[in-house]
């Protein structure tokens, strides 16, 4: 069942069945690959909530300037690309992206859809681009918008496979509503796709913190755990734990690289697995401290050192 989409059509119970039609793809529509080499970067930008407000010239100055300076492989938006756009703001932010013939990801965050768009518009502008590595079917039968992945090729072989998810919005129930968890097909999606192609060292990109996130700190502020930056805000995690870092943590994910909370700029090694957030990357709504990160791919395993957060206006 796709998420965010809504049937308000009372006049035909077969008109509303029809929106809940859904399909399985094979695993490998879900597969983008790039070649590998020792010295692979990732660029991760988050939180760039371009919206009506936004000075388009200013901010793009900006993702220019980290886009130059860290010299990417592979770009990863890691959620909130945008918030109260509209389709021009859209279609010039993923064209500008674009030209700088980068592959870059995309996944959604909870505010991506607030826009004077339908729920699909987001794809289709994407599509349109020749440099972006994406996948979103309308009609496939896992919750969420984007649940793919990216295999880093060496010949024939996986070196590192990188997840790109979608960890959902807002959960209601009556008068209360939180942050949405993984829900169990997408989980299950990402077993299916290790159990197809094999476990290898994986990377998790998404937007919301898992629970994790928020106890992994606890344990760094008690001196228990190693890890580098610091949280200056709340970790909103989901409205309930659940068991997806644990099954992710079991098919080889070995890192989980977030955005969504502004000024937490922490990475942990919790349990073997580096839990990072990303640095917000463009001064747009709430915190002026802006940068990005770099993770470099060196080897078989991912280590604390691989990772880079750099402030360019400190």
């Amino acid at each position: 069942m796709k998420k965010r989409i809504f049937c308000f059509s009372l006049v035909s119970l077969l008109l509303l069945s029809s929106c809940n039609q859904t399909k399985s793809y094979p695993l490998e529509d879900y597969r983008k690959t790039m070649p590998f080499h020792v010295g692979f970067k990732i660029l991760q930008l988050t939180d760039l909530h371009y919206c009506l407000s936004t000075d388009i010239n200013q901010t793009n100055a900006v993702v220019k300037s980290e886009i130059d300076a860290s010299n990417p492989d592979l770009i990863v938006l890691t959620g909130d690309t945008f918030m109260a756009a509209n389709k021009a703001i859209v279609n010039f932010t993923f064209s500008f992206l674009d030209t700088f013939n980068i592959p870059f990801a995309f996944t959604y965050g909870n505010h991506d859809l607030q826009g004077t768009y339908d729920t699909n518009y987001l794809h289709y502008a994407i599509s349109q681009t020749k440099n972006a590595l994406f996948v979103d079917y309308d009609d496939d039968n896992l919750y969420g918008r984007s649940n793919y992945f990216i295999d880093l090729l060496e010949g024939n072989t996986t070196k590192y496979r990188l997840y790109i998810l979608d960890s959902n919005s807002y959960w209601k129930a009556n008068s209360f509503v939180g942050y949405d968890v993984f829900h169990e097909e997408q989980i299950q999606h990402v077993e299916n796709i290790a159990s197809t192609y094999g476990i290898v060292s994986s990377l998790a990109f998404f937007h919301l913190p898992l629970y994790e996130f928020k106890v992994a700190y606890q344990e760094y502020k008690e001196g228990l755990i190693e890890g580098n930056g610091v949280n200056n805000e709340k970790c909103t995690v989901s409205y309930t734990s659940s068991d997806a870092f644990e099954r992710f943590k079991n098919v080889g994910i070995e890192g989980m690289f977030i955005g969504h909370n502004h000024t937490n700029y922490s990475t942990l090694d919790y349990q073997n697995v580096l839990l990072s957030y990303g640095v917000k990357s463009t001064s747009e709504i709430y915190h002026k401290k802006i940068g990005y990160s770099v993770i470099t791919l060196n080897s078989d395993h991912l280590k604390l050192t691989d990772i880079e957060k750099v402030f360019i206006n400190e």
